[in-house]
């Protein structure tokens, strides 16, 4: 099949767009032809040349749709103007897309993150090209004009929000500016039901987000779920964290993930505060970094890490007692759990969003209550002074992986699901 993967960036920007190329890659190998379709970035990846060879007369940077900041727009008020037209709808997405389907005829659209770059003003093109339209539900923003949502006493969910009251909660940035466009260009897509009338078939990596989308008002008939995978055989597991095999890197608890108020670091430093006996290690980069530095003053028992690439973040992976995933927000799937059960650690997360469809409590991890910092203490000196409910989890956690969570098993369902969109007659507007 030729089937175009569509997501804002070409680039390793985050989860959605590292499944997107972990994706295509693998479509490649299995002899499909794929078709990228993003916005130019400088750090895109480079379009492949079987793409380029068809194109010969075009130069390489008009492929993708133009670039368009997404941050502080103030000193060029045309900019500002131009990206939140293309916020709205893209005439440009529109034509370029239409070309690459002229040129190559594809089977099959398969879309993930879109908003804002790109635009679903996209889904129109593929309706009236006559290409059936797949889209992986990453995140919130089909149901709410937040990206993330909330978890119950961490803060306000916007979804019913109002334009005026949504630009002066500030949600979006910090900034009145910025909250009441994107409530104004959510409210659109809504209006329109662009999503609703031109995607076939939604694909959500948890049971979770398949019940946000029915409660959104989502036809129920065009939602699957398809659980995100990890290949076993990538990870080593390792189950000892006593330092027996002479790891400098051994019994810690461990935090990997962008540094950022919804993700929760700040009760990983407070327990650390209250576990003077316990080390932690937090790896990644964000905007809370500072902030985080400044609370974590004076603690001794907490590193700060930065960013590791992948060799170095599996080895701290592997040298870990527990992973921890103290989210505030309500989580889809998150791949980071499917990694640390790979190495065969267990996960002390937030009961939250899809986390318990992964989690099983006090079978390969603990689920705490996102906001309750005694329950995190609690789970966390648990762990860690019972030696045999640590081995007991951390094989516990593998088995998961194994049985439940593998890539194969993944790419298997979703090849079926693109096989339904195709061939279905349920899907009439293939012309």
């Amino acid at each position: 099949m030729k089937i175009i993967q569509a997501n804002k960036f070409y680039a390793l920007k985050g989860g959605a767009e590292r499944y997107m190329l972990e994706l295509s890659a693998w479509l490649e190998t299995q002899g499909h032809t794929v078709l990228p379709f993003a916005m130019q970035h400088p750090d895109n990846r480079e379009i492949p040349s079987h793409l380029l060879s068809r194109f010969s007369g075009v130069p390489k940077n008009q492929l993708f749709v133009s670039y368009v900041p997404t941050e502080s727009t103030r000193s060029n008020p045309w900019q500002a103007l131009r990206t939140v037209g293309r916020m709205f709808y893209s005439l440009e997405a529109r034509r370029k897309l239409a070309t690459l389907i002229t040129q190559e005829k594809p089977d099959l659209a398969h879309i993930h993150n879109i908003y804002t770059q790109l635009s679903p003003s996209i889904l129109d093109t593929l309706k009236d090209q006559h290409v059936p339209v797949v889209m992986t539900v990453h995140d919130h923003h089909l149901i709410s004009p937040q990206y993330n949502i909330w978890a119950v006493g961490c803060g306000e969910d916007y979804r019913d929000v109002g334009i005026m009251k949504g630009a002066l909660a500030r949600y979006h940035k910090n900034s009145i500016a910025a909250s009441l466009i994107q409530t104004a260009v959510y409210k659109f897509h809504r209006w329109l039901q662009i999503y609703e009338k031109n995607v076939d078939l939604f694909v959500c990596p948890s049971y979770y987000m398949k019940r946000q989308l029915i409660a959104g008002g989502f036809p129920q008939e065009k939602i699957r779920v398809n659980h995100y995978g990890i290949d076993p055989h990538s990870i080593q597991p390792r189950y000892d964290h006593d330092g027996s095999t002479g790891s400098p890197q051994s019994g810690y608890f461990l935090f990997v993930g962008r540094l950022s108020e919804e993700k929760g670091i700040e009760t990983i430093v407070r327990a650390a505060k209250l576990i003077p006996d316990m080390t932690f290690k937090i790896v990644g980069r964000g905007p809370q970094m500072e902030r985080l530095h400044r609370l974590a003053d004076g603690i001794t028992n907490i590193e700060f890490l930065g960013f590791r690439m992948v060799e170095e973040l599996a080895e701290l992976y592997r040298g870990a007692m527990a992973v921890l995933l103290p989210s505030r927000v309500q989580e889809n799937f998150p791949l980071a759990i499917l990694e640390a059960m790979a190495a065969g650690k267990p996960v002390i997360a937030s009961h939250v969003g899809g986390v318990p469809e992964i989690v099983e409590d006090r079978v390969n991890g603990f689920l705490v209550n996102p906001a309750d910092l005694n329950g995190w203490v609690e789970a966390i000196m648990r762990l860690a002074y019972d030696e045999e409910l640590q081995r007991s989890m951390a094989h516990a956690a593998r088995s998961t992986i194994e049985h439940r969570f593998r890539l194969d098993d993944h790419y298997r369902r979703l090849m079926a699901m693109y096989e339904e969109v195709v061939r279905s007659p349920s899907f009439p507007r293939r012309g």
